[in-house]
């Protein structure tokens, strides 16, 4: 093949357009359309005046932005901006699609989707796993004051047998519930310690990145449910899979009409992949908004009527002591109910908001993942009043 040779004239233009097509990629990744579809998808979880999110790039060194995340107590949109920015799989799926999910490239492109939804699901997980660390923890820490309240009974109980003023069975249960109350507090510690590597594992941290300190709450549950009205309509429009496999088989339909036998399955098979997808897509919104609902109900159920008439019954029952009406026994047994109360009302908080990811899942046209919650299996001990 013979040399291209070109007048002097044109290689000006020439470098221009070398130049030009060098700089098509921008250096910085050329994501930030993508970013924004994310954002998009998760700006229920991430708050209407929140900033920016910055997905993981060739060049962008996210350093200063991680250390700046993990100043402050860890909270639900730190850790999931922290995991978009430095989860190792999610740098894995990007890298191997490289140029491909580009804002170079349409917002329909398949790799593209696949990055978004991806990135999404990540997010996602980043946020439930937060939930999880966060109400494993409260968990333990009302678990360490039920086995307080019961050293405090046994120790009182030991010194009333000492006295002879109430029997060794009594003694014994004062011992068993403190048994009970130590084992329960060691679970609800190991799954603490458990839900926080999972958060770990998610955000892609190590070393002393992993030293971060955990919000102490999780948000207040709030006064209704999130509306779900239409949920399976806007999970069906917001898959985009389901609408990629819709589309192929209308063109496929529109461009050739099945003549042999083969091709009159081929066409059943197609038709049955788009529905299988749609009947896989409305099920999940259905049992993702019924879940939601139901996991409000309890959570307000145990904070409105629970939690405050076991604050009054130990209020009266105080009070009842104090007037020498009741006996300690009997005080510290409602503490231990008390405090049953309370790690029920937080795992229902807990629940909740997991069941809110999994709505935003839905709406996000991406599967909602199971996760499961950092259940502690607690039980504080036997309410049973103590023999006088």
């Amino acid at each position: 093949m013979s040399p291209i040779h070109l007048p002097l004239r044109a290689l000006p233009l020439a470098f221009a357009l070398l130049f030009t097509q060098a700089h098509a990629a921008p250096l910085d990744g050329g994501v930030q359309g993508l970013q924004a579809e994310v954002q998009s998808r998760l700006g229920a979880l991430l708050g209407p005046a929140a900033a920016p999110l910055r997905i993981a790039s060739p060049t962008f060194a996210d350093a200063d932005e991680l250390t700046k995340l993990l100043q402050a107590p860890l909270d639900g949109p730190a850790a999931m901006r922290i995991a978009l920015l430095h989860n190792p799989e999610l740098q894995m799926a990007l890298g191997a699609e490289g140029s491909n999910i580009t804002d170079m490239q349409s917002t329909g492109f398949p790799p593209r989707l696949r990055a978004r939804d991806e990135a999404t699901r990540l997010a996602l997980r980043a946020y439930k796993a937060w939930v999880n660390a966060v109400a494993a923890e409260r968990s333990a820490q009302l678990l360490r004051e039920a086995k307080t309240t019961a050293e405090t009974a046994d120790e009182l109980t030991r010194r009333m047998v000492r006295a002879g003023n109430v029997s060794r069975l009594t003694q014994a249960q004062s011992q068993a519930t403190l048994s009970d109350a130590a084992v329960a507090l060691a679970r609800g510690e190991q799954a603490a310690f458990a839900a926080r590597e999972q958060l770990i594992r998610v955000l892609g941290l190590w070393g002393a990145q992993t030293g971060f300190t955990l919000a102490t709450a999780l948000p207040s549950l709030p006064a209704s449910p999130t509306d779900t009205t239409d949920l399976e309509a806007r999970a069906l429009a917001a898959r985009s899979s389901l609408q990629a496999e819709r589309l192929s088989w209308q063109r496929k339909q529109a461009t050739h009409v099945p003549s042999s036998v083969d091709e009159r399955w081929d066409a059943l098979g197609d038709a049955a992949k788009v529905r299988a997808q749609a009947v896989q897509v409305r099920s999940e919104a259905s049992e993702a908004a019924f879940n939601l609902r139901t996991q409000w109900d309890i959570a307000h159920h145990l904070q409105t009527e629970v939690v405050p008439l076991r604050q009054f019954i130990h209020d009266e029952l105080t009070l009842r002591y104090n007037g020498m009406l009741t006996s300690v026994f009997e005080v510290m047994a409602d503490s231990r109910t008390r405090t049953l109360s309370g790690l029920a009302a937080a795992e229902a908080l807990r629940d909740y908001w997991l069941a809110f990811a999994d709505v935003q899942a839905v709406l996000a046209g991406v599967s909602p993942e199971g996760s499961a919650p950092a259940r502690t299996g607690a039980a504080v001990g036997p309410d049973a009043k103590a023999a006088h």
